[in-house]
């Protein structure tokens, strides 16, 4: 095709600014590339817009387009081949991100871990992160499939495939704790925090798993210990506005005025997202800080307290239509429990 030319069009959407800016860009050279017919060019901007939705975006343009992605990988086993890595760890993004959309259907979700793991032992690789993810999904509809693929996943051997030392303690915090074991949980904990373990997400899902065990069990005095690290690390991340919303918890039952300060510091990632999940962690948290503070006659510049207690019950009213799409999805009660929790 005249004028065609792919290497130009990945150095200028590298170039672009991260986010909604390059992923536009992305997409109009996949189209480029589609009609050129050019499967190899289209391959790499498929992968590479999936990636920049996963770690710049809402992940909710990796969810459409890996369908894409997988049809190109079909229809040429060469390629599949040489993309076998690349496609994996491709899985392992979708697979999670697929749990916090509810647009996506469960069928669907099941059929892409059947994929992944048929790939994963094609190719000779541990299914120790495919139940991992898998564990993850299930927290939320199945608790007694959620402990066996939890149990799989200690079991399995680690490889090249796995998500590494650091992460694999942080996933034991998140599910001995809903196991109920809570000293192995604090054991794997103690081991990040002793040595200083870090990744993109830990410590700092780390605290929030603690932090929302101590909140359920109503422990205010251990939950300190957790909120306070907790606060500098999610705070100003949009990313993060699940442990966001669980501070604005523990701010409604310790310090609704610091809450409403830290609300406002935040608010505006919440307004720019489009990840059903995350906005439901972070409203529910909105609700019942405002909820406290209302009932303690303070005010936000925009809002007095007449003010914020309607706000709540939009937010309220707003989470329980989210609630009910996630637990019509993955049919169980979870989303809907965690409101009156």
């Amino acid at each position: 095709m005249n004028g065609y030319d792919p290497a130009a069009m990945m150095q200028t959407y590298k170039s672009m600014q991260p986010g909604d800016p390059r992923m536009r860009a992305i997409r109009a050279a996949i189209t480029e590339a589609e009609r050129a017919k050019d499967d190899a060019s289209a391959l790499q901007f498929h992968h590479d817009l999936i990636h920049e939705s996963v770690f710049s975006g809402d992940r909710y343009q990796a969810l459409v387009d890996f369908p894409q992605y997988l049809a190109i990988t079909h229809r040429n086993p060469e390629l599949a081949a040489e993309w076998t890595w690349d496609t994996l760890w491709m899985f392992k993004w979708i697979v999670e991100a697929s749990t916090e959309f509810y647009q996506i259907e469960k069928k669907q979700v099941l059929q892409w871990f059947s994929e992944f793991r048929r790939e994963l032992l094609k190719n000779g690789y541990s299914l120790r992160s495919w139940y991992d993810k898998r564990a993850i999904f299930y927290q939320f509809s199945d608790r007694a499939k959620m402990r066996m693929d939890y149990e799989a996943f200690l079991e399995a051997p680690r490889d090249d495939m796995s998500d590494g030392h650091t992460n694999d303690l942080d996933t034991q915090v998140r599910f001995e704790l809903q196991i109920g074991n809570p000293e192995k949980a604090h054991a794997a904990a103690d081991e990040i925090f002793r040595n200083h373990l870090r990744t993109e997400e830990v410590p700092c899902k780390t605290y929030f798993s603690l932090l929302a065990d101590a909140l359920q069990r109503g422990d205010l005095t251990g939950a300190e210990q957790y909120a306070k690290p907790l606060r500098q690390l999610c705070a100003g991340n949009r990313f993060q506005l699940e442990p966001i919303g669980m501070m604005l918890c523990w701010f409604a039952l310790t310090d609704p005025a610091e809450g409403l300060r830290f609300y406002a510091q935040n608010k505006a990632l919440r307004e720019g997202s489009r990840n059903p999940y995350l906005c439901f962690w972070f409203d529910r948290g909105a609700e019942r800080l405002f909820r406290r503070a209302a009932e303690a006659g303070l005010s936000l510049p925009d809002a007095d307290s007449a003010q914020l207690l309607m706000q709540a019950d939009a937010l309220l009213a707003q989470c329980k239509e989210i609630a009910a799409k996630f637990d019509a999805r993955n049919g169980s009660s979870y989303f809907m429990d965690a409101l009156a929790g």
